[in-house]
């Protein structure tokens, strides 16, 4: 079975600045997530045993920039760990 472009299963490496926003603005799934913007994209960022809809550890690196590491999935970003850059 061929892999797809959203399975990916390797480690990525990031930096960027941590925010939160909504996700899925105006529909039933809107709450407000944090993510990592890069140069290139946004990503929804989770922590592995982590609220997936309100994480207290990530609402800490709001506001700040950080380096980190982590398995993608689509637009998630399952982190493994970071720094404060």
């Amino acid at each position: 079975m061929k892999k797809k472009q959203n399975d990916i299963k390797y480690e990525v490496k990031f930096v960027g600045q941590v925010i939160k926003k909504p996700l899925a603005a105006g529909s039933k799934s809107d709450f407000p997530a944090v993510k990592l913007i890069t140069k290139d994209e946004e990503l929804v960022l989770r922590r592995r045993g982590g609220d997936p809809f309100h994480d207290e550890v990530l609402d800490t690196l709001v506001g700040k920039t950080i380096q980190c590491r982590g398995y993608r999935k689509g637009i998630y970003l399952f982190l493994k760990d970071w720094k404060v850059a």
